[in-house]
């Protein structure tokens, strides 16, 4: 099933998508207090459907959360627009061509739209009007945004920028936003900031998938997420301006917050966190250093839906693809490595992660080697990494045994295992100690940062004895799969 292009492009649209794939579940009575959570997490270690939660504790009928929307193969086909039926790396490959054939489209503003049908403001608003759940045993707080597009406009360049930060509430009018430093929604900010301006902000609660997944993406600061978003849909996003602010914001959006951050100052910045994470680890609790934002007002269309995105403990992956992978994939053979014919992550989030198999045509001596040093010097591989294999075009590197049988059986340790020191990392690696995760007395962000090394494998046949290796003894594909059509196995 592809998703019709002319189709209202919207969440409440794609629910129904994976109604009439069978994909979607309703749960009725849950709490929004650990119980949602645990039972997106027991049905996603299932591969299960897509979760419709209502009539949530302490809420009334039609405020709803849906959870596991992209856990299968099928359902994160649909998404990207790409219909259910392909896994794996054919799945990978068909949003690689894709992505790569995509023509951005700018979005077209609206005078109005379903965002805009209920508004709570003054003494009516209170972001626990909607339920926010308590994903994970241990967070910090309630998390309203997960699955969220935080928008803010660079007021130099004008340019919009949509950014997937956890968004934990605060209060009844405040939410921090956990934009890290080097991110471009907190690039923006900080531009505001310098003007001694606050920062004008709206999180976006519940959209189109195109527009979460656009948002997920690592795009260059001068590249529009929403014209990402239009292109691969290959029709607009609908804007409307919010009332207070003028930013745009998705027209058919579930629920929109809008607000401000306001100049930082000590003192001002409340604890955040803890947080369940996509490595599968509480985050650090944080204090004074993730942006408050004050909330003025929130929009929702009728029926609204939270769209949740927690982080689960690999395999559970709120993606069942991992999207950094196609981008580590276009680095590569832009670095000019020939004969790759598969990449894959088995640990991810929005980064490529910290295991990486990427499968090659062996061509010459050191065609292995030069892909690995590649792909760690690649931005898609450095940024989070920690261990990254090379295998034989012969090994699937989606199956786990399969490349742990490659490493198991090809690789000679003291011959194919090198150790480079001090790449650049991503600070959700719980691996890193203590004295080098905090600044030192006087020390600033900008001589501060967080490195990683990195252990490179090479489980290849070796090249220069390739014809002498052992063959292997099984059964190629195609006679499996003719003596399974034949006996009806």
């Amino acid at each position: 099933m592809t998703r019709n292009s002319n189709s209202a492009p919207d969440l409440q649209n794609f629910v129904s998508e994976l109604e009439e794939l069978g994909q979607l579940r309703h749960i009725d009575g849950a709490d929004w207090n650990i119980e949602i959570g645990a039972i997106t997490e027991a049905v996603s270690d299932k591969e299960g459907p897509a979760l419709l939660f209502d009539n949530i504790k302490g809420y009334p009928k039609g405020f709803r959360i849906l959870s596991n929307a992209f856990r299968t193969h099928d359902r994160f086909g649909v998404a990207l627009g790409l219909g259910a039926g392909s896994h794996g790396l054919d799945l990978l490959k068909k949003w690689r061509a894709k992505s790569k054939a995509m023509k951005p489209i700018a979005p077209v503003e609206v005078a109005d739209g379903p965002v805009l049908q209920n508004r709570l403001d003054g003494d009516r608003l209170d972001v626990l009007s909607f339920p926010a759940p308590m994903w994970h045993e241990k967070d910090g707080g309630r998390y309203i945004g997960t699955g969220c597009s935080v928008i803010t406009v660079d007021p130099e360049t004008g340019r919009t920028n949509l950014g997937t930060y956890r968004c934990m509430v605060q209060g009844r009018d405040k939410v921090s936003i956990k934009m890290n430093k080097g991110k471009h929604g907190r690039m923006a900010m900080e531009k505001y900031h310098a003007k001694g301006l606050p920062c004008p902000v709206a999180i976006s609660i519940g959209e189109d998938p195109m527009m979460f997944l656009s948002s997920v993406m690592s795009v260059p600061v001068d590249v529009e997420e929403y014209h990402i978003a239009g292109g691969l849909r290959g029709a607009p996003v609908e804007i409307v301006r919010s009332p207070l602010h003028g930013l745009p914001i998705p027209a058919r959006g579930e629920i929109v917050l809008e607000g401000e951050i306001p100049l930082i100052t000590p003192g001002s910045l409340p604890q955040e966190g803890p947080f369940g994470e996509w490595a599968g680890y509480y985050a650090d609790t944080t204090t004074g250093e993730v942006p408050l934002m004050v909330v003025k007002a929130i929009y929702y269309r009728d029926n609204p839906i939270i769209l949740g995105m927690p982080p689960m403990k690999p395999p559970n992956h709120y993606m069942s693809l991992p999207l950094g992978v196609a981008a580590l994939w276009d680095q590569l053979e832009a670095a000019g490595v020939p004969g790759i014919t598969g990449v894959w992550s088995f640990v991810y989030g929005g980064v490529v992660g910290p295991f990486v198999v990427i499968s090659i045509k062996q061509a010459y001596m050191g065609h292995a080697k030069q892909t690995l040093m590649a792909a760690t010097g690649t931005r898609a591989g450095a940024y989070g990494g920690k261990f990254v294999v090379v295998v034989d075009d012969d090994v699937d590197v989606t199956n786990l045994h399969d490349v742990i049988w490659a490493m198991s059986t090809r690789c000679d340790p003291g011959e194919c295992v090198d150790i480079v020191h001090g790449v650049w990392t991503s600070p959700a690696d719980p691996a890193i100690p203590p004295h080098r995760r905090n600044m030192g007395h006087g020390q600033t962000t900008m001589r501060h940062g967080y490195t990683m090394d990195r252990m490179l494998i090479d489980a290849c046949r070796p090249y220069s004895w390739l014809d002498e290796f052992p063959e292997v003894n099984a059964f190629p594909q195609e006679e499996k799969d003719k003596v399974t059509k034949k006996w009806n196995l």
